[in-house]
């Protein structure tokens, strides 16, 4: 994995979602989560170690979507100088999309790209299915390419065409891999997001642009988690 920032950072700890996962460690202000990670029940914090691949493993994690974790993630990287919070990439119009253009509606994320031989349909079959299924809903959808030599916008728009994605509600991204794989580590908190590489999962945002979630969307169970905890945001007139 290639980051920009490598200085910065005192290790990568795999697993903290299902599927792969990373959480980056610093000292202060992620030194609560590095106790969580050792006592996990006494913090009630899933451990960072999860066998991602285990099932059962997963069922004794009471903290679905990883969001307890998450939130004290997001909250130490905040306060981290040089992590990176905010992104700004290219749309498949050419437009230039900045992540604070997202905030003021939930949105879910994934990573993909055009060429992939593996689960990338299959992925963006379930985006369109939560396209479809929220239509009418203040939420959007985001997919972004870990490979952008080959997905210009031209492209991606093509393969958006495939799946209706409706250009105003599901965003295809693309820009420079290592702004992609800083984006993915340090905005998602993902292992496994390289160039043509990256997790099967979808990372739940919400309105003020915070990761709220992430779920294996092949997992059933964990998929129909994403829903519950879209619909809770999508009730709340707050995030």
């Amino acid at each position: 994995m290639k980051l920009a920032s490598a200085p910065r950072v005192l290790g990568i700890t795999a697993g903290l979602l299902a599927g792969t996962i990373a959480a980056l460690y610093f000292r202060g202000p992620f030194t609560t989560i590095e106790k969580a990670k050792r006592a996990p029940t006494e913090h009630n914090v899933p451990s960072m170690d999860v066998d991602d691949n285990d099932p059962s493993a997963r069922t004794q994690i009471p903290d679905p979507g990883r969001r307890d974790a998450i939130k004290q993630l997001v909250e130490g990287a905040k306060k981290e100088k040089g992590w990176l919070t905010e992104f700004e990439l290219t749309e498949r119009s050419g437009k230039t999309l900045k992540s604070e253009d997202l905030r003021g509606e939930p949105y879910i994320a994934c990573f993909f790209f055009s060429t992939c031989p593996g689960t990338c349909t299959r992925q963006s079959n379930k985006m369109q299915l939560l396209q479809n299924k929220f239509k009418g809903k203040p939420i959007k959808f985001v997919s972004i390419s870990v490979d952008p030599e080959i997905d210009t916008p031209e492209v991606l728009s093509a393969y958006a065409d495939k799946f209706q994605a409706d250009k105003d509600r599901w965003l295809f991204l693309t820009g420079p891999i290592d702004t992609i794989v800083r984006v993915g580590t340090e905005k998602f908190f993902l292992g496994g997001v390289e160039k043509r590489g990256h997790p099967d999962r979808f990372c739940l945002v919400n309105s003020t642009g915070d990761l709220v979630g992430s779920y294996i969307w092949l997992d059933q169970e964990e998929f129909e988690q994403l829903l519950a905890h879209t619909n809770e945001l999508l009730e709340r007139k707050n995030p």
